[in-house]
């Protein structure tokens, strides 16, 4: 597996996000722990994790008159 960028997950959805998380999580369970294959997987998760939450602090827009 290679590892997925912060700049490629900047343009996805959140259902795009949720969706590379499970293919993520399967591919760890999947690999031996150390191997490249563990540690591009393991990158990838911080990387999917952290836009994730950037993307909950994010305030939320509001419409007009709110």
């Amino acid at each position: 597996m290679r590892i997925i960028t912060q700049t490629e997950l900047a343009y996805r959805s959140k259902y795009d996000l949720d969706a590379l998380l499970a293919l993520v999580l399967r591919e760890i369970s999947y690999a031996k722990e150390g191997s490249p294959e563990w540690k591009n997987a393991m990158a990838s998760l911080a990387n999917i994790r952290h836009e994730q939450a950037a993307r909950n602090l994010a305030p939320r827009p509001r419409g007009p008159g709110f």
